[in-house]
């Protein structure tokens, strides 16, 4: 028999009910916008249960297509650590498309479940400017509802940016079969 691959994704024929139900395929990529802007910096404020979003442009949405799988979510941004500064910047997930009341997605290494160090600069005459790439798992889907994913970050003491004429934020998310 034959498999058909429709441009839209479908897949029909004999076994394409059982085509890519393996775990660890792709089934659909979601990329956001680029997050080009004309303002020079973003100052992360707020707490890891209030961020500062980096661009709102950038959301993600995403509809699971199946209830067990993980989402992939990878980004990159332009960083800026002040002198004595430290924070958090990464993925946070809202069930809500105004991304009110986010959770974060990544997980903290040690026992007190703490990410106010995930960026530090303990030098006081010495401030990081860097392009961050990064990944994180959403192991968290019980459902086919949609998602909504943004970057945001805070600092913990100090101050953390976005921006300063480095890399746009850009956000990918990858729903990935279990």
């Amino acid at each position: 028999m034959t498999i058909t691959f429709h441009p839209d994704g479908r897949v029909e024929g004999s076994g394409a009910a059982n085509f890519g139900s393996g775990g660890g395929n792709i089934i659909q990529t979601v990329v956001g916008t680029n997050g080009y802007s004309t303002n020079s910096t973003v100052d992360l404020t707020g707490s890891v249960t209030s961020p500062t979003f980096l661009d709102s442009n950038c959301k993600v949405t995403i509809t699971p297509k199946r209830s067990n799988s993980k989402i992939l979510l990878t980004w990159s941004a332009q960083i800026r650590v002040a002198n004595s500064s430290k924070g958090f910047v990464g993925v946070f997930y809202s069930p809500n498309s105004n991304m009110s009341s986010p959770t974060v997605i990544e997980k903290s290494h040690g026992s007190n479940n703490n990410l106010d160090e995930a960026y530090r600069e303990n030098d006081q005459s010495y401030t990081v400017w860097a392009s961050w790439s990064r990944i994180a798992w959403d192991e968290t889907i019980s459902n086919t509802n949609t998602r909504y994913y943004n970057v945001g970050g805070y600092a913990a003491s100090g101050n953390v940016y976005y921006g300063d004429n480095g890399v746009a934020l850009q956000l990918m998310a990858q729903e990935i079969s279990a």
